[in-house]
């Protein structure tokens, strides 16, 4: 399919999806490497220094453990699969690959974000509020997108093929 062929305002929005996508995948990296983190920290085999061993053991203070900075990490690595597999797929304007992966993948962005709020203690969040609100908006803006504004292009597409 040519570029021409394809609604401007879709080669825009796989844009959006791979910023958001890397946004996702590095704070998964985050996760993961925090957990690790955390687990160095109640096995006391960790090397920190006092500022950083202070801080991990504020969060195991607080409750938070490394099963759920994993499970988190889980969450983010699935959505930004989903989320880079549906860039190709609303490139293409494939119905399967772009709408519907692009749709869960806004959906496990959002879970991805509200899940993070219930389980980790603020002084983990903080100074990532911006992030996440942008991270609770653009699911629902996604969706909005790919169900309501270009629904007819990927419905045309399919019945082209």
């Amino acid at each position: 399919m040519a570029v021409n062929d394809r609604p401007g305002g879709m080669t825009a929005l796989s844009v959006l999806n791979g910023f958001f996508a890397l946004g996702v995948g590095g704070t998964t990296i985050q996760r993961f490497v925090a957990s690790y983190e955390l687990m160095a920290k109640m096995d006391g085999s960790g090397r920190f220094g006092r500022r950083r061993g202070q801080y991990f053991q504020s969060l195991l203070d607080e409750g938070l453990t490394p099963l759920d900075l994993q499970i988190l990490g889980v969450m983010g690595l699935i959505a930004t699969i989903f989320l880079l597999v549906s860039i190709w797929g609303i490139l293409k304007q494939s119905n399967l690959l772009g709408r519907w992966l692009g749709t869960i993948g806004g959906v496990a962005l959002a879970c991805f974000s509200v899940f993070s709020i219930l389980w980790l203690p603020d002084s983990f969040l903080r100074g990532s509020g911006l992030s996440i609100a942008r991270q609770m908006f653009f699911p629902v803006f996604l969706i909005f997108m790919l169900h309501v504004i270009f629904r007819r292009d990927f419905l045309n597409n399919r019945q082209n093929s």
